[in-house]
Parts: C-alpha cells; structure tokens; sequence
C-alpha cells in the first residue's frame, strides 16, 4: 500500500510517542515510593500474580501488624480497634491465621514468642512448641519408612499453640478472651475466601488426608477453586469452647481426652497425662549486641542462637562499604558465615534441657572471630572440612510468622507451625483441627546414617518431653533501648539466613522495610554444600565472580517469607513479603 510522506511521518511520530508513554509507564511500574523515597524494583521479588506491590507496605502511627494472612491482618486491626493492645492483636491474629492458613499453622500445633514490654524494657521469650509423648523414644522410627514420622498418628507431638495464647494472653492482654477469640470463630464458622496456595497445597495433600479431613478440605470431592468460601464448623465449634474454657478444656476436659483417644486407639504415643502436663517454657531471650544495636531473639532449641554467631561473624568487617564496593565480595563472605553458623546447628541444635548447647559461647565476639578467621576472600571453603556428626533433616517451609508494634514500641514476634503441609494430614473428629507432624523434626534414628550417608545428631535425638530444634527464629531489634525492628519468617532451613539478612538489608544497608523483605536473597545451609541465589539478587557479573570463587550455585525461588515491622521517627512501617499471601496493616 501506498502512503504520502506526510502520512508515514504522522505514523512514526505516533509509534515513537506510544513507544515513549509504554517506557515510561514502565519506568514508573519500575519506581515504588517507600518512607519518603523512590525505590527501584530491579532487586526485588515481584509480587505473585495479580497483587500490587504497594499493599505490601504500610505506614501507619498507632499500630502496625504484618501477617501472611489478609484476614489474620484484618482481625489483628479488629481487635485492636475494639480496645485490645499488642498482646491482644498478636493472640486474635494468631488464632485467625491457624484459621485460614491450616496448611501452615493451627491450634494442634505449636511455636515460639518474643516480646517487648516498653514501659518496663524488659523482654518474654516464650516456647509453646510441641514436644515428645512420653512414651516416645530415640529408636521408634528405627529400619521404618520415612511416612511413619511423617503423617498419621504416630508423627503427632503433644501440642503447644493454646496453652502458649491462652497464657500469654492471660499474663499481657487486656480484653477478654472472648472477644479476642471472636473474629476467628467467625473466619471458620463464617468461612473465608480460599487463595491460590490454599487451593494447591490441598491439592497435593488429598491423597494423604484422612477421610475425616477429606470432608473439611474436599467439601464437594475436590479442592475449593479460589474464591470459593471454605467453612470449618468443627473448629469454630473447639474456638468457642477455647474462647469460654482458655486451655483448660484442651488440656484437661472432653477436647483432650478425645484428642488421646483418637491417636492412641490409632497407633499414636499421645496419651491424655501428655497433654494434663504440658508446660509453657517462659525465659528471657538471647541477646546480643550488633553495630550498637540490642538484638533480641528466641532461646534454644531455636536457631536464634546461630543466627547470633552469624551477626557476630559478620560484625567484623564493614558490611557496607564492602556491598558498595563489590558485591560479589560482600555475597561470598555472607555465604561462609551462612556455612559456619549452619555446621554449628548442625552438631550443637537441640533442646537445652536435654543436651549441652554452649550458648554463652556461641553468641561471644571471641567464637565468631575464631569460627571465620579461615575465611578465604578467594575461594569457598568445603563444607567437608566440618562434616561430623549431623542433623540433617529437611524442614518444612509450611510455617507462618507476625509481627505487631504499637505506637509506644510494645512488640511481639510470633513463629508457629503444625511442621509439614497438613501436618500428620489428620483431624481430630468433631473438633475440626489439623494435628502436628512435629515428631519428624528431630533426628529420627541417631547413629544410623541417612540418605547422605552422615550421622543424625545426638543433640536432636527423641526423647521423652523433649522438643524438637527448630529453625524459626522471631526477632526484635532495638534502637537505644526502643523497638526498631520486629523481624521473622516460615520457610523452613531458610528462615534463618531470611532473618539475617533482613536484618543486614535494614541496619547495615539502609534499605527500605519493603526492601528488606522484598530484596533478592541467597541461602547457603552448610549441607548440601551448595548456594542457593535467587534471580534478582545478583547481576550476571557477580554471578560470575561468584562461581569463580568456587560456590556450586543453585538458582531458585528463596522459601522463607519475611513478615516485619519497623518503628522510626514516630511512625509505624510494615512490610509482607511478595512471595507469601499476606499484607501489613495498621491505624
């Protein structure tokens, strides 16, 4: 066809002009504007499909929550608005999220808690993790299939999550229980929306489910698409009766006797004295100080005390100037220390009432700069110079975290799980809940080798009463003696080096909080001597110089989701990482 010259002149003119509006509005997706500054997007995670990264933070003067639950957010927000404090916000959404994400978490599981009363300074550190039937023992699993510690009832730990709520809101909270137990009955009564992750994680569990969880789960003989509503009357019917009884009825009335009933009449360990005599564990957290920060963490068997000597190792060299000048350096120092904290774990992890963990040593300036002072600025070190006798195991990413800070800096970090996707992948009948797995998380038969041909750690062998090494690790951060960070994640062995480095990405990098979650990271766990880097973390160069130093890299998808919120110059900043499901909010 034949056009004028003027007529192919206008037509350039016009593609060059909407080539310029699509760079441009390219150019502004690229740009977020976070606490008073452009960001740029080019090392962050995107968000999943169909979510805007500006609902992933949030800046608010009264109250900041951040969980990986729209609902469990919501309910948080609730609760505070009727009246209740940080304690009472952390509980409801706690509850909310064991609601809405039974893949993860639920009340026949278990976790961990920090918090920081500002008033007072002081800081609680509070294990309400599941723990070992009484009569378990370090050989049950001994010549069984993997399965055996895996799903049904003989890989179910006696629960923690109500006693841990229930107390600790008892002793912090200030409305009722009721009311701080009212939205999540009405999430499972009431139903919520089901997101894609929910859909797909029943999905691959189906086969596993018990005939009774088919019916929650599998409503009409298959999984809710999302969208759809899933409702859970049975779990509504037991957050009632928590809501009236506290954890007396779990523990001691027709909710616990069902519960030893029903596992032990099916090959279970738990019995109905397991669950009459569980206790809290309540101490004071780890502490340390880093660049003139006081950080504050979870004790034993928490990894809390690892990722101390990580922060202690990395404390003695710059960290910023090195990023600044070469980021291949900075990746290859902060991978060796990953290394050297994740051999430590791998002996030394376990619970501290039942095996020697030196934690006063561990977390001393005088260790760290001996555990690095082989490093070698060149060249990774193997992670056979420290193989001895391990623990191994995978953990499951299938964990949840929040966070929550007030306007006076009270704070709470809360990590809970019911370990692998649905757990044991059974109910209790009639009560709706989802039971644990957790027996899986210790070393299933010490001295006998596993698939890597090394040895299960004594320090995590079974024992009875015992409880399991875990790598959630709940943090806050404080800043000449006020909350300045609440930091911590699900993600299984990742959740650690995520922990850490949201920490470095805040204090030594001075990044954004959305930054911090949002930001390409790498992993490394000491075994398989491997490290793990995700796409946007690094440019082809660095990529490059780090396989020069000799890292074997693995490019992936990091499984640990950051859930955090900041206090500075007077306002509250929340943050939820683009690679989970939920969102920071606040008033």
């Amino acid at each position: 066809m034949f056009f004028p010259r003027t007529t192919i002149v206008s037509k350039s003119f016009f593609l060059f002009s909407i080539f310029l509006l699509l760079a441009f509005g390219s150019c502004k997706k690229n740009v977020l504007f976070i606490e008073g500054r452009e960001v740029s997007t080019q090392n962050l995670v995107a968000p999943k499909f169909g979510i805007d990264a500006n609902t992933l933070f949030a800046e608010s003067k009264n109250i900041m929550i951040s969980t990986d639950s729209i609902d469990s957010s919501k309910v948080g927000l609730e609760v505070y608005k009727k009246g209740g404090n940080a304690i009472d916000v952390a509980v409801a959404a706690s509850f909310a999220v064991s609601v809405t994400r039974p893949s993860s978490t639920g009340i026949g599981g278990g976790g961990f808690l920090v918090y920081h009363h500002a008033k007072s300074g002081k800081s609680y550190a509070f294990d309400f993790r599941e723990r070992a039937p009484s009569s378990a023992n370090r050989n049950m699993y001994k010549g069984k299939p993997k399965e055996d510690s895996l799903l049904g009832y003989r890989s179910v730990g006696v629960p923690g999550m109500v006693a841990g709520l229930v107390q600790i809101h008892k002793k912090f909270g200030k409305l009722p229980l009721k009311d701080v137990l009212a939205p999540s009955i009405r999430l499972a009564e009431e139903g919520f929306v089901v997101y894609p992750d929910l859909t797909e994680a029943i999905q691959e569990s189906e086969k596993d489910m018990s005939s009774s969880m088919k019916k929650i789960f599998l409503p009409n003989g298959k999984a809710p698409e999302p969208g759809e509503v899933l409702v859970q009357k049975d779990l509504g019917k037991t957050l009632r009766i928590i809501s009236e009884t506290g954890d007396s009825d779990f523990y001691n009335g027709k909710i616990a006797k069902a519960l030893a009933e029903e596992v032990s009449s099916n090959g279970g360990l738990l019995s109905f004295s397991d669950l009459k005599n569980y206790k809290v564990r309540e101490g004071k957290p780890l502490e340390i100080t880093y660049r003139n920060y006081t950080i504050r963490t979870m004790f034993p068997p928490s990894s809390g005390v690892h990722l101390f000597t990580m922060l202690k190792m990395l404390e003695t060299k710059e960290l910023h100037s090195m990023f600044d000048f070469s980021q291949s350096d900075y990746y290859h120092f902060l991978a060796e220390v990953m290394r050297r904290g994740y051999s430590d774990r791998a002996v030394l992890g376990g619970d501290p009432e039942y095996t020697k963990v030196p934690v006063e040593t561990l977390i001393s300036s005088e260790y760290a700069k001996d555990k690095i002072a082989d490093f070698n600025p060149g060249k990774a070190t193997a992670s056979s110079t420290y193989l001895s006798r391990l623990n191994l195991k995978a953990e499951s990413p299938q964990t949840t975290h929040l966070s929550v800070v007030d306007a006076e800096g009270n704070a709470v970090g809360t990590t809970h799980s019911i370990n692998y996707r649905f757990g044991a992948a059974v109910v209790l009948d009639g009560y709706g809940f989802v039971l644990n797995d957790t027996m899986d998380d210790f070393s299933r038969s010490p001295g006998e080798p596993n698939v890597y041909g090394l040895i299960g750690a004594e320090a995590n062998s079974i024992q009875p009463g015992k409880t399991p090494l875990s790598s959630m690790s709940p943090t806050i951060v404080l800043k000449n003696g006020e909350t300045f960070l609440v930091t911590g994640a699900p993600g299984g062995s990742y959740i650690v080096n995520a922990v850490l480095q949201s920490i470095l990405f805040t204090l030594d990098l001075n990044l954004t909080l959305y930054e911090s979650v949002a930001r390409g990271r790498i992993h490394h766990q000491f075994f398989p001597d491997a490290l793990s880097v995700e796409g946007p973390a690094t440019d082809t160069a660095t990529f490059n110089q780090l396989k020069a130093k000799k890292h074997e890299i693995r490019l992936g998808n990091n499984a640990a989701k950051l859930f955090c919120v900041k206090r500075e110059n007077g306002k509250l900043y929340g943050a939820a990482d683009p690679r989970g499901d939920g969102i920071p909010l606040g008033e």
